[in-house]
């Protein structure tokens, strides 16, 4: 998409993030997000999720941006604490900006 395209399809970019955050808050409550091992295997889901996305609609650096910060605030709109959140962003951010998805 790129950098224009970005910006023109914000509210979609930032649906699918809320979307991601509505699935990992039913898998993954926010009373469970102390469980190390389930928190560990819904990151890996909701990564898949949006490396999916982010394949099919080719987002540049500001959608990558704007996806995980969706995501991030669905979480703790919704009860999970803020640096829980900020840090399930930062891996799925730090994965989905890799060249490739082999390079995670």
């Amino acid at each position: 998409m790129g950098l224009v395209a970005d910006f023109r399809n914000r509210k979609e970019i930032d649906a699918f993030g809320h979307w991601m955050g509505e699935q990992m808050l039913r898998r993954l409550p926010a009373g469970e997000v102390s469980n190390e091992k389930k928190r560990k295997a819904e990151v890996e889901i909701t990564l898949g999720h949006a490396q999916g996305y982010q394949r099919k609609n080719q987002l540049g650096y500001f959608g990558k941006s704007r996806l995980v910060n969706s995501l991030q605030w669905k979480l703790i709109e919704n009860g999970y604490d803020a640096e829980v959140a900020r840090s399930i962003g930062f891996e799925i951010a730090r994965r989905i900006a890799a060249p490739s998805a082999k390079a995670a």
